[in-house]
């Protein structure tokens, strides 16, 4: 069909990515998305692939991984549909790292292609379509207080099937996948302790984030006043006080790792013109950070 990416392949590419072209099968599912680290002038685009078939070896890899490519232009870039697809593609393999970073040498990275071009797509392949299958097939974990939580494979985190009731707010309790049984137990344990905490921890967690950020909030309020030229009725603002502050903001969502490592998530009743909050903490040393988000 059509080559993709940048002409010139950037030197980081080269860093991580043989630069001879292999054929390969590949399943994709989801959407594309994608970054841009520091001063970098150029896009890194990525889709997800539930793995791959090396077409002139026949060698497979049945490892959740993406393909990567590099744009200029991120939002006139429409080369990978949203959906499950097996496309045909030229690709560069990546290259082990000598001395690197813990991470660059894992599991998922080293499964990952950096895309060059895309030959043709809906493929049929029996080896990817039954990796397509096994993905959809629900993966849960039972806690006896939450329920069911369902792991969402996109994101690899699991989430209550339900709403949770937390101190008069409907949210959801949810925490990454460690693909670790014992791990994932310990995180269910922790969040249910918190939980049978939680009027503790609802008090201590608001007058947290209402100390941390009420001022905050009158400047964003004092803003909204200056730029409202047109109310001439109101010639004071009302200044949110921490109690007000603290009631005002309601709880979504409280996310967990086996670390006791916790964020709590927060409408902010449009005192930050709809940002979400966010509170960083540990169940052992305690509160940490407060801030907007999005």
């Amino acid at each position: 069909m059509s080559r993709i990416g940048m002409e010139n392949v950037p030197e980081n590419v080269n860093k991580y990515f043989h630069e001879d072209e292999k054929e390969f099968l590949v399943m994709t599912v989801g959407g594309t998305y994608g970054s841009c680290i520091g001063d970098e002038n150029y896009w890194t685009k990525s889709i997800d692939i539930l793995g791959y078939i090396e077409v002139e070896s026949g060698r497979t890899s049945s490892i959740k991984s993406k393909l990567d490519w590099s744009v200029e232009d991120y939002e006139s870039d429409k080369n990978f549909q949203k959906g499950d697809i097996i496309y045909r593609i030229k690709a560069r393999l990546p290259k082990l790292i000598d001395g690197g970073e813990p991470w660059v040498n894992n599991e998922k990275r080293m499964s990952s292609l950096y895309v060059t071009e895309i030959i043709s797509k809906n493929e049929k392949n029996e080896f990817l379509e039954n990796l397509l299958t096994e993905y959809k097939k629900e993966v849960s974990i039972n806690s006896e207080i939450f329920g069911k939580l369902i792991l969402d494979k996109g994101l690899e985190r699991y989430e209550t099937e339900n709403d949770v009731e937390w101190c008069g707010d409907n949210i959801k309790i949810s925490f990454d996948s460690e693909n670790d049984d014992a791990n994932e137990m310990l995180v269910i344990a922790i969040a249910e302790e918190f939980y049978n905490n939680r009027q503790e921890w609802n008090r201590k967690i608001r007058e947290f984030v209402a100390h941390e950020m009420t001022e905050l909030a009158n400047d964003w309020l004092e803003s909204e006043y200056d730029e409202d030229e047109s109310d001439e009725e109101n010639e004071t603002v009302h200044e949110i006080t921490e109690k007000e502050f603290a009631e005002r903001i309601s709880t979504c969502d409280i996310s967990f790792n086996s670390n006791g490592d916790f964020l709590v998530f927060y409408d902010d009743d449009d005192m930050f013109w709809g940002h979400t909050i966010i509170v960083r903490g540990n169940v052992k040393t305690g509160l940490e950070s407060a801030e907007m988000f999005g």
